[in-house]
């Protein structure tokens, strides 16, 4: 039912079929309520003939078809600048966008609603279809202002600023919903307590799929390691991609001639063709090191935006702070069943920041800017963190000559890198760095 689910999701014509579909039985209801109300008060009051209404539907089929021209000539040039401007990445992101969606799906409705109205009244030449004739109208009118507040959408999507932004609010509210789901949950958490049992999960599944690894009926997964007194912990975080006889996962089974259900395993850990959930934290961050990129290339040349998209990983990084830990999830008498491991943060910042430090190198207020970053994480991680933090942030003054360099850069680099030696607790480190 899940993989289902996911495909309904990353197929985008579906949304267009059901408005089709919509449209399509409201036109065949109001004709056939149009005829039931003939001679009715109503029906007398609203006086349309035959030959308005077939006006009326002709000239809608017509401007909408135009309007789903221009809209589609709209989404292509703004995907042209989502690839070219962001990364191409970014297309999607525009492609699952409720409301160009939505837009593009009345309007084919709108079109399919003339069609069935002129085919279903070409034999009713004296009827009066006032619902139909009304409504048709309403419809268009509608339409006009939506294509009106499309373009005024599209206008703000193409802004680098407020498409950052929205990345970011996303990141967040991923982020704060996947920490109150583990509080709501006693079965699951992040640390695991000091008295619980240590497991060797010495024995390998080899994945016998390839895909994105999207996610885990866990309800289903801890039941059926329970039933068989089975440990496992998972080698893969969510949305990587998985290859087939990759290492999935270890475990420890108390019986050495335990063999896992393979049904069971496919049934429970979900694979797709792409990341499954669009709003996973690290899928935005990674965009924005790919906008941060391409905005320090030669031919954009807009360190600005670059800083703003460092400045934004720092915020994110330090609301995940707290929730970068393993996932420990536990059968109903307390046992820990289920390990899910989360990414090395030396390698979560190495991958986010590595990059935005090859092209920005030269730039000292791209290095400040990323030490600045650090230092927002470090207000709030734990002693590792904080090691991870310091130790990635000597790595990337590796090739500058603190002691050589002019007063004014001196202090653009020191400035940021004096903070956050005080916050992660590294001052002994900062002076033998200087000295």
């Amino acid at each position: 039912m899940q993989k289902i689910l996911n495909y309904l999701k990353s197929k985008y014509y579906i949304k267009f079929i059901l408005y089709i579909f919509g449209f399509g039985g409201i036109a065949i209801a109001i004709f056939f309520w149009d005829r039931a109300i003939q001679d009715s008060s109503f029906s007398d009051t609203f006086v349309f003939s035959q030959t308005f209404l077939n006006t009326i539907l002709v000239m809608m089929i017509g401007s909408i078809i135009t309007i789903i021209t221009i809209t589609f000539s709209t989404i292509m040039v703004v995907l042209t600048l989502y690839s070219g401007q962001f990364s191409p990445r970014t297309l999607n992101d525009f492609l699952q966008r409720k409301i160009p969606l939505n837009i593009l799906g009345y309007f084919i409705g709108v079109s399919v609603y003339s069609i069935i109205g002129l085919a279903l009244t070409a034999n009713y030449v004296n009827f009066n279809f006032a619902i139909f004739t009304l409504l048709a109208m309403t419809l268009f009118l509608f339409g006009i202002i939506l294509f009106a507040y499309y373009v005024h959408y599209v206008s703000k999507s193409v802004q680098i600023n407020i498409y950052i932004d929205k990345l970011v609010k996303d990141s967040v509210n991923e982020i704060e919903k996947f920490q109150n789901k583990i509080q709501e949950n006693d079965l699951v958490s992040l640390n695991r307590d000091e008295d619980d049992e240590k497991v060797n999960f010495d024995l390998e599944y080899h994945s016998l799929q390839t895909g994105y690894f999207n996610e885990i009926n866990t309800k289903k997964l801890i039941a059926y390691l329970k039933e068989n007194n089975v440990y496992i912990t998972v080698m893969k975080p969510y949305n990587e991609h998985v290859f087939e006889d990759d290492i999935l996962f270890k475990y420890q089974a108390k019986s050495k001639s335990f063999k896992f259900d393979e049904e069971v395993i496919e049934e429970c850990f979900i694979f797709g063709d792409e990341p499954g959930n669009y709003n996973e934290y690290r899928n935005q961050t990674l965009k924005l090191v790919e906008i941060a990129v391409r905005a320090l290339s030669p031919g954009i040349n807009d360190p600005a935006t670059a800083k703003s998209c460092i400045d934004q990983l720092g915020y994110i990084f330090m609301k995940l702070s707290d929730a970068h830990y393993s996932l420990f999830y536990k059968d109903e008498d307390g046992k820990i069943r289920l390990v899910i491991k989360t990414m090395n943060y030396d390698i979560l910042l190495y991958d986010h920041f590595y990059q935005i430090y090859l092209y920005g190198k030269q730039d000292l207020k791209i290095i400040s800017s990323i030490i600045k970053a650090l230092t927002r994480i470090s207000s709030d991680s734990n002693l590792d963190m904080k090691d991870s933090l310091w130790k990635f942030a000597t790595y990337i003054l590796k090739d500058l000559d603190l002691k050589s360099m002019h007063e004014f850069d001196f202090h653009e680099v020191n400035y940021e890198l004096k903070e956050l030696a005080i916050k992660s607790k590294k001052v002994e480190e900062y002076k033998k760095l200087l000295d």
